[in-house]
């Protein structure tokens, strides 16, 4: 029998997806299109292809034919961003592949909590029940959808998730664990001065543990001043970015919890998947990774202020090993329901379908 031959449209191939396309590409003739041109000449072990495109305000355009592209595929699976006009049209021309769409299902930004603008919801539901199948990152917009009039048994749900380092032990870890970390673009919108200055305050009364924070971005000049001025050079640890997983492994091992004030993305799978416990807001910006955590069973979720925040901190500080169970828990979850291999077989569930249908 034929291999099936399979397209994925997307705008990086981002490094948190190689895993899940390293598995579909051992059960199909994987080909992966991207838009941003820093991706040429990068050798993977699965096919790519380069489809540049250009922005017209809020909405891109390929350059590439993508209808005469997806000709030679079986199933294509394209970005679900009703802003990627080219990609949506796929859905309502006459076609022979099948075609599945794959995000979040509804808006979600650093600018825009979960779920909290539908402007362009008809839109999506509309391209929605063109598709073949819907590819969700988590369970959360499938009852809104069907209530919207899409097929139940067209939507999917591959839970969002990153790969960690397969020969990381936990128990190996725990004896070490001494800090605190924040992992991620130094954004505005996570909350890490929010996180910097309960530190600030803290730290008149109690001692608290270092806090490593790995990253880069807009807000590095002003967390270097907010250190410099409160004379917390020994206690918060600005590392910059870094990607090489087994140097991250190094400080989850060491670290207590993962902390990012109001925004909680793919950390928090990373985070999960070295047994350490997240520790975000209630309104926490999010695409659904939130999710994943259970209140004081995996994880932390306090009410979004800075003195429940502060509380937090210190009820962790005086609660080591109810801390360490709680990240035993995390580790369970992540190895029994969000690693590579679950996301990429929930991909496959949806692309038999099609192919069945």
């Amino acid at each position: 029998m034929r291999t099936k031959k399979i397209l994925i449209i997307y705008n990086k191939v981002w490094s948190y997806r190689l895993k899940i396309f390293d598995i579909l590409n051992q059960h199909y003739d994987l080909t992966v299109a991207y838009s941003d041109k820093s991706f040429v000449g990068k050798k993977f072990d699965f096919k790519t292809i380069y489809t540049p495109g250009y922005d017209i305000g809020p909405l891109f355009f390929h350059k590439t034919n993508l209808k005469k592209l997806a000709r030679d595929y079986d199933v294509v699976i394209a970005i679900s961003n009703v802003r990627w006009i080219s990609l949506m049209l796929l859905s309502v021309k006459r076609r022979k592949f099948k075609f599945i769409l794959w995000g979040i299902g509804v808006s979600a930004s650093y600018e825009n909590k979960l779920d909290s603008k539908t402007t362009w919801d008809r839109v999506r539901f509309f391209f929605a029940k063109k598709a073949d199948a819907i590819l969700f990152y988590s369970s959360y917009p499938v009852k809104k959808y069907i209530e919207n009039g899409i097929a139940r048994e067209k939507l999917f749900v591959a839970n969002n998730t990153v790969a960690i380092d397969e020969h990381f032990n936990l128990a190996e870890t725990e004896n070490s664990k001494t800090d605190f970390l924040f992992i991620g673009t130094l954004y505005p919108q996570k909350g890490i001065d929010i996180l910097l200055n309960a530190y600030i305050e803290l730290t008149k009364t109690i001692a608290l543990p270092t806090l490593q924070i790995i990253g880069a971005g807009p807000m590095e000049s002003t967390l270097k001043e907010l250190i410099e001025v409160n004379k917390l050079q020994d206690k918060v640890i600005l590392h910059g970015a870094i990607y090489d997983q087994k140097t991250l492994v190094t400080f989850f091992s060491k670290s207590l919890v993962c902390i990012s004030p109001t925004q909680a993305g793919l950390s928090v799978l990373m985070s999960m998947g070295y047994g350490v416990p997240f520790l975000t807001s209630a309104d926490a910006i999010t695409g659904g990774e939130v999710f994943n955590i259970k209140k004081d069973e995996n994880g932390f979720i306090y009410n979004g202020t800075d003195e429940d925040l502060k509380k937090t901190i210190v009820w962790i500080i005086n609660n080591r090993e109810k801390v360490l169970a709680m990240g035993r828990n995390a580790k369970l979850h992540y190895d029994q329901f969000r690693k590579p291999a679950d996301m990429a077989n929930a991909i496959r569930d949806a692309i038999e379908y099609v192919l069945n249908k």
